[in-house]
């Protein structure tokens, strides 16, 4: 048999060719190695030979700029005899129509705004004291005991003055960062407004029985409401003269129809939190904040794992009408991006 001869072109080729393989392969890995600085981002597959069912409808991101609104959406927000009161209507994932009505009596609406924000002469006048205390501490300690003991006493003082500082902020449902950074403090403000968002979660409940929906139906029930009935706005980061950190407590979303990705987020899971059986974690990433809530994760289910269990994610921004375990593209690049994310328990 005549053996056939190999032209040098032929070499060139086959060398580019592994090379171009060599380069795609070095990407594939970079594409499929975890975020730095946060857990590991995973998505749920089918089982055995099961194909995937490829989604025709086009996944929506959420932003602050949208002004699309789900059809058969509503909200109303008045004053009646001395109370505020706020109605919405919306529609379930189950495709069920859902309206609910919650109210809150306008000085109990005062009270419950004081317990969130800050004023600069509050934080001046803590620094106030922590000046004089520092003062006077030293003047009193270096005269008995010497500049070692003065410098101990002085030094106590500050730790009393930052113990102070955030305890402060924590009542306010804030908290003290690295670098001095005042930001929410989401588990304090979920926890707190569980008992004050009963009577809507008690709505809810007697929806669900009405209408004989299952756990899934009723997280979806009340997911719904808050992606799409209530309005995407940005609150101000300081307003009239008070530091909000930028988010409306949970209470003055309903009353408000309005909030963003955090402040929706704190709505959601303090409505869910009235359901002892139903575990949530939030989910931080720059500039974006949403939630998990554990249970099996369901076929493309994107979830995260927090101490060993799997939480599927929920977006609650909106406007976009999103299920559990399904995510806007703009969320699904920070949570893969170089910064990964925080998990921040509720409950």
């Amino acid at each position: 048999m005549r053996g056939a001869r190999l032209h040098p072109l032929y070499f060139l080729a086959l060398a580019a060719c592994l090379a171009s393989a060599w380069t795609l392969g070095r990407e594939w890995e970079a594409l499929m190695a975890p975020p730095a600085g946060g857990g590991v981002l995973l998505r749920a597959q089918s089982s055995g030979d099961e194909e995937e069912e490829e989604e025709a409808a086009e996944e929506q991101e959420y932003t602050s700029r949208a002004r699309h609104t789900e059809k058969g959406t509503a909200q109303r927000i008045y004053k009646e005899g001395g109370e505020l009161k706020a109605q919405y209507h919306f529609i379930n994932f189950n495709k069920d129509r859902v309206s609910v009505n919650f109210g809150m009596k306008e000085p109990a609406y005062r009270k419950y705004l004081a317990g969130y924000g800050y004023a600069d002469f509050e934080l001046s006048g803590l620094r106030a004291w922590r000046e004089t205390a520092r003062g006077a501490t030293w003047k009193k300690t270096y005269a008995e005991s010497g500049k070692a003991a003065a410098e101990r006493a002085i030094a106590a003082v500050d730790l009393e003055y930052e113990t102070r500082l955030r305890a402060l902020l924590r009542a306010r449902g804030l908290a003290l960062r690295a670098g001095n950074l005042v930001e929410c403090d989401m588990p304090v403000i979920v926890k707190r407004n569980v008992e004050m968002l009963k009577p809507l979660a008690l709505a809810f409940s007697r929806i669900a029985a009405e209408r004989r929906w299952s756990e899934e139906n009723l997280i979806g029930g009340v997911l719904s409401m808050v992606q799409t009935a209530i309005r995407y706005k940005i609150p101000p980061t300081v307003e009239d003269g008070l530091h909000t950190g930028g988010l409306l407590p949970p209470a003055r979303t309903l009353l408000s129809g309005w909030g963003d990705c955090d402040t929706k987020t704190g709505l959601l899971a303090s409505i869910l939190g009235n359901w002892k059986g139903i575990r949530m974690v939030g989910i931080a990433v720059p500039g974006h904040y949403l939630m998990a809530i554990r249970r099996l994760p369901g076929k493309g289910d994107i979830f995260v794992r927090y101490e060993g269990l799997e939480y599927v994610l929920v977006e609650p921004a909106g406007p976009a009408w999103l299920d559990p375990g399904t995510v806007g593209q703009a969320t699904t690049a920070l949570l893969a991006g170089k910064d990964g994310y925080r998990v921040e328990p509720f409950f």
